[in-house]
């Protein structure tokens, strides 16, 4: 009985320290029970790899909590008569996280052609992506400046946007 009450208080006692955050670490914690594939949204081919991207990225739009679209990075866009373009007008406060690649590690604003550039690499055969059916009817995307950016479709589609 000593020896099960001396464990017992050892256990206890031992299990009492204050846990101590390291401010200087910054780590970003998601609840998934299932394994993610990928953190690159170009390569995100599964359910729990969609979410944990889409909490992590943005996009020209978004949907609300009633899945209507609104704007995202994009502040607002035109949808030509015919249906085949569709053109993005960006907004001007969105920025890269500061990182040590960007010039003095500042992060820099975003714009047309880094969609271009991403779109493109999803299509990409050399890459591969699982998601480049999403663009099978897109004849090109275009970064016409650093502000607006356009897609033209082959086909119209309504449900594209």
């Amino acid at each position: 009985m000593r020896l099960f009450l001396f464990l017992f208080l050892i256990v206890y006692f031992s299990s009492c320290n204050e846990y101590r955050i390291n401010e200087s670490l910054k780590i970003f914690r998601y609840n998934e029970s299932s394994n993610i594939s990928s953190l690159d949204p170009a390569f995100s081919k599964d359910q729990a790899s969609v979410w944990v991207t889409s909490q992590i990225f943005n996009g020209l739009v978004q949907l609300d909590k009633d899945l209507n679209i609104i704007p995202c990075i994009s502040k607002k866009w035109h949808i030509s008569e015919n249906g085949l373009e569709y053109l993005f007008n960006l907004r001007s406060d969105i920025f890269f996280h500061d990182h040590p690649l960007f010039k003095e590690g500042k992060g820099r604003r975003v714009i047309a052609s880094d969609f271009e550039y991403s779109f493109n690499r999803i299509i990409d055969s050399k890459t591969l992506s699982p998601g480049s059916w999403v663009f099978s009817n897109v004849k090109e995307f275009i970064a016409v400046n650093d502000s607006i950016f356009k897609i033209k479709l082959i086909n119209p589609f309504p449900a594209f946007l």
